[in-house]
């Protein structure tokens, strides 16, 4: 056991027995890493705070069922993630509506023309619509995919779906995303 572990052992077996000082030490030593993860998965800081917030209490409520065949971190950040991926499978992923960014050029050719910058509308309305066509489940992780940027596994452990299935509907509905996209009724079909 190196120092710091040894330390986190000290720590922690002064923490289970009510010593709050000994706790906040612990918070104070891993709040900065355990902020980036949660910022990672969340993507806004206010979210990001409230996670790190909730998962810091449940730590301390179930630090009795720490084993110190881990380390702290290690432990800590599987709660971490685990009430991030909470909070997103809570969302309304359904009436999320996609950002500018996804559906738009970038600024600079938007403001070069004109023209441009009415296609570039045009085209991210059409693409806005063929997304809201879709079947809920490819919609689901093509947003959590392509918006939140995501990785499999997290939308996996969103979607409580094996990962398996989370690239089995990410290719379909990129397919039927394609295919909606030449709709003649969506409009960039050559007439």
């Amino acid at each position: 056991m190196d120092d710091v572990t040894a330390d986190d052992a000290q720590l922690i077996a002064r923490a289970k027995r009510s010593d709050h000082g000994a706790y906040r030490e612990l918070v104070d030593r891993y709040k900065d890493a355990a902020y980036r993860l949660s910022l990672h998965i969340m993507r806004h800081p206010s979210d990001a705070e409230d996670v790190l917030q909730e998962a810091f209490i449940k730590a301390y409520v179930y630090l009795h069922s720490y084993s110190e065949n881990y380390r702290f971190y290690s432990w800590f950040s599987t709660i971490v993630r685990n009430v991030a991926l909470s909070h997103l499978k809570a969302r309304d992923w359904v009436i999320t509506p996609l950002s500018e960014e996804l559906v738009m050029p970038a600024r600079s050719l938007r403001h070069d023309s004109p023209e441009l910058s009415a296609l570039a509308s045009s085209r991210a309305d059409i693409v806005r619509r063929a997304v809201e066509l879709l079947p809920d489940r490819y919609r689901r992780v093509l947003v959590l995919r392509y918006w939140h940027d995501l990785t499999y596994e997290e939308i996996a452990g969103v979607t409580q779906q094996s990962l398996g299935a989370v690239k089995t509907q990410l290719h379909r509905a990129k397919l039927l995303l394609g295919e909606g996209l030449r709709a003649p009724e969506l409009g960039l079909v050559a007439e």
